[in-house]
């Protein structure tokens, strides 16, 4: 997609605007505030703090053809951003563990076994976000993309629920190899050790991915209409 950028004038959203564009945009009013937003970013930001148009405000600078080095605010801007998106992706994961525990531990103490590890959740939420940042930087479910939103959202939802289970079984067999388990161990401490709940697991991941990633592919609207 060539136009990805939204462009602030005037208390209006403009775009989706391409680099070039907003780029031409800044060098026709250098002394003028530019705010820009484009699909990842927590919330507009100056143009000047983003490494695409940092050569816009340089004096009768040409276009930029290659990305140079962010200038420090710019990594510091982006470090933030970054780190609150994972925050907030870990609270969300951590409801959804956590009620799912919750839920496992009232059907236990029903039958008088007390089960309770809500630091697991906890964990669980900070590596399942984890994943989640990794495989959006690696543009996981962006190819072959769909005109129809709800398909987008169905794709993306399977696609990473299946590389979470995937990426999450990998890093735990390592993990428990070298704390000397075995695969039929560390396999039953994931998901219970039977296909059925491994296959339960994966449905569960699936829901919960699907409101995470509608919330993705209408954020360019709900932003525009914030603004």
């Amino acid at each position: 997609m060539i136009g990805k950028w939204y462009y602030a004038a005037d208390g209006k959203s403009i775009g989706p605007l391409s680099t070039a564009e907003v780029f031409q945009r800044i060098v026709l009013a250098k002394n003028e505030s530019h705010l820009v937003w484009t699909e990842g970013m927590s919330d507009w930001a100056e143009a000047g703090t983003r490494f695409e148009f940092v050569h816009a405000f340089a004096a009768e600078s040409p276009a930029p053809t290659t990305r140079d080095t962010p200038t420090k605010a710019t990594l510091v801007q982006r470090a933030r951003r970054e780190l609150i998106e994972y925050i907030v992706i870990s609270a969300y994961l951590y409801v959804y563990f956590g009620a799912l525990i919750a839920y496992k531990a009232a059907i236990l103490r029903s039958v008088g076994v007390t089960f309770a590890p809500f630091g697991l959740a906890i964990v669980k939420a900070l590596i399942s976000a984890k994943f989640i940042m990794l495989l959006e930087a690696l543009k996981l479910g962006d190819l072959g993309k769909h005109a129809s939103p709800l398909i987008e959202i169905l794709k993306k939802s399977s696609l990473f629920a299946v590389f979470l289970i995937i990426l999450t079984l990998i890093e735990e067999l390592i993990v428990g190899s070298i704390h000397g388990k075995g695969a039929n161990e560390i396999l039953s401490e994931i998901a219970g050790g039977t296909l059925q709940q491994a296959l339960t697991v994966g449905l569960l991941l699936f829901l919960v991915m699907i409101p995470y990633f509608t919330y993705r592919e209408f954020q360019p609207e709900l932003m525009k209409a914030k603004n």
